[in-house]
């Protein structure tokens, strides 16, 4: 076989390599088999087998654009090794370092059945290529993260084999979804190499390494009690002692009142007084005897009525004072409440005390 390959300082190196590259009849039945049934896979070998003829065919006339091509669209229908050869000479021939690495790279990492020599001469040609672009070892800290190089995807971690990119400033990025992208700026010189560590928050790893705790459930506040479940009401105790205390104090005053007129109504406030209710001889004066009478009428009705509302003070102190103990029997600790029995002038009465 005949060989056409040609680089810069290697003429000798470029035709033996040749031989294996150009080899256009062997390549395209390789190209072309694929067994089985006829179908699209088979259709694709087939144009893959003769686009890469005509690469040949313009690479040894000198006309590496065309091979370029050509090349290139039958390594979008099959990416093979041989194809991968012949395209990364026509791209050094045309400038395309970046490109050219990455091609002359897959085929040192597939090719089988190739020898030690022609080996050593596709690894010259990678060199050429490397002096032109950067070289990057890329290490990210998780495994599945899409990585990107001035946005464009070049993989997935871990990539397991060196990314090529062009000289100067350029932005390494590795994203997962839901996280904060990993990233490096980094400025780059021709043939330089370079180390990338890409690293994750830890905070975000850790929280996709441990499961989320359950969340306790939601404690509902102790329903209030209702009023007067825990004690008496203290201001009705209040209040029913208070009108206690009044109508006692009423009683009091109207007791007063009579005892006041029964004396003025008395043989000591108007001599004779007595007389006036006997009978026999001797009528008493009229008038003294009506005035008399009116006191003493006086002095009983009043009488009457502070009796009434003694009554009825006793039965209000005594229901506050039921309500009272029966409230505080009900909690555990109420307001204490005191009973104390008091004499009122000519009558009775009842002093409730509270503490709370």
């Amino acid at each position: 076989m005949a060989g056409v390959l040609r680089t810069s300082g290697r003429r000798a190196a470029g035709a033996a390599l040749g031989a294996f590259l150009c080899a256009a009849t062997v390549g395209a039945v390789a190209l072309a088999q694929s067994g089985g049934a006829p179908g699209a896979p088979c259709d694709d070998g087939a144009r893959a087998a003769s686009l890469y003829s005509e690469g040949v065919s313009a690479a040894r006339e000198g006309r590496w654009q065309e091979a370029y091509s050509a090349y290139l669209e039958a390594w979008k229908l099959k990416q093979h090794y041989q194809i991968a050869a012949n395209l990364a000479r026509a791209e050094l021939k045309l400038g395309k370092h970046r490109d050219a690495a990455e091609h002359i790279s897959f085929f040192l990492r597939e090719a089988e059945g190739v020898s030690e020599a022609d080996r050593a001469l596709a690894r010259q040609m990678l060199d050429e290529a490397r002096a032109r672009v950067a070289t990057l070892t890329l290490a990210v800290s998780r495994a599945g993260a899409t990585v990107l190089v001035d946005g464009a995807a070049v993989g997935t971690s871990p990539l397991g084999r060196e990314v090529y990119v062009e000289p100067g400033a350029r932005r390494i990025e590795a994203r997962i979804e839901g996280e904060r992208p990993a990233q490096a700026s980094l400025a780059l010189a021709p043939g330089a190499s370079q180390e990338v560590e890409l690293r994750f928050a830890e905070r975000a790893a850790a929280e996709a390494a441990i499961p989320p705790r359950p969340r306790a459930p939601l404690r509902r506040p102790a329903a209030a009690p209702e009023h007067g479940a825990s004690g008496p009401n203290m201001a009705l105790v209040a209040a029913g002692g208070a009108a206690t205390g009044l109508a006692a104090g009423t009683a009091v005053v109207l007791t007063v009142l009579a005892d006041r007129s029964a004396r003025s109504g008395s043989n000591a406030a108007v001599p004779g007084a007595d007389s006036c209710y006997a009978s026999g001889p001797g009528a008493p004066d009229h008038r003294r005897c009506l005035e008399v009478h009116e006191h003493r009428t006086e002095a009983a009705r009043l009488h009457n009525i502070s009796r009434g509302v003694f009554v009825a003070a006793g039965a209000l102190g005594a229901a506050t004072l039921g309500y009272a103990l029966y409230g505080a029997l009900r909690s555990d600790s109420g307001p204490a409440v005191t009973a104390v029995p008091v004499a009122l002038g000519p009558g009775a009465g009842v002093s409730l005390s509270a503490r709370w």
